[in-house]
C-alpha cells in the first residue's frame, strides 16, 4: 500500500511540473540567442556618407504631382539589396527607398526601424558594420526628403539573421539587405 502512495505521489509531481511549464517556442517566436550581438544606433550621418550626391536624390518627388501615394508604400517592397560588400545603394534601390521616405513624409507620426543585414562571409564584427552601414544609406536617403533621424532607429544584425540559409551566390545576394519596417 506505502508503495502504491509513493508511486502516486511521484506521478501526481511529474503531472504537475509539467503542467505548470511553459511551452517551448517555434524556432519562428524564439528570441535572438544571447550570445547574438545587435548594434542598435541612432542615426546622424549626412547623405553625402552614403556615396549619393544630393542631386542624385529625387527631392522632387515629393511634388504633389508625382503620382505617389500612401498606397505606394503598402504595395512598395520593403527589402533594398545592396552589391558584395557595398553599402552604396542602386538606382533601383534608391526608387524603393524614395516611395518609403515619401510616405513618411505624407505621415508625420510614423516612425521606422531600417534593420541591415549582411551575408555569412567576412567576421562577424565586420558583417555588424556592414549592416549598419547600409541601414545608415537608407536612412541617408530618407532624411534627405526631410524625415527626421528621431523617426528612424538602425539595427544591424550583420550575418546573424540570413533570410536564406544556403551558402551560394544566390543566397548570399538576398542576404545582403536592408529590411524597413514600419
Amino acid at each position: 500500500m506505502r508503495q502504491n502512495t509513493t508511486l502516486v505521489s511521484l506521478l501526481a509531481t511529474a503531472f504537475l511540473v509539467t503542467a505548470c511549464s511553459t511551452p517551448q517556442k517555434s524556432a519562428e517566436e524564439s528570441e535572438p540567442a544571447p550570445e547574438e550581438e545587435v548594434v542598435v544606433v541612432d542615426h546622424t550621418q549626412s547623405a553625402s556618407a552614403t556615396g549619393l550626391a544630393s542631386e542624385e536624390i529625387d527631392g522632387g518627388a515629393l511634388d504633389s504631382g508625382s503620382g505617389q501615394s500612401a498606397q505606394d508604400a503598402v504595395t512598395a517592397p520593403k527589402t533594398v539589396y545592396f552589391d558584395y560588400d557595398s553599402s552604396v545603394l542602386t538606382q533601383e534601390s534608391q526608387s524603393v527607398v524614395q516611395v518609403h521616405a515619401i510616405n513618411l513624409t505624407t505621415h508625420p507620426n510614423l516612425n521606422i526601424v531600417l534593420e541591415g543585414h549582411a551575408d555569412e562571409r567576412g567576421t562577424r564584427e565586420y558583417n555588424l558594420a556592414l549592416g549598419e552601414e547600409r541601414a545608415r544609406a537608407v536612412a541617408d536617403v530618407m532624411q534627405a526628403f526631410g524625415i527626421t533621424s528621431d523617426r528612424i532607429q538602425i539595427i544591424s544584425y550583420g550575418e546573424e539573421q540570413p533570410a536564406v540559409l544556403e551558402s551560394n551566390e544566390d543566397a548570399w545576394a538576398l542576404n545582403r539587405r536592408v529590411e524597413i519596417l514600419y
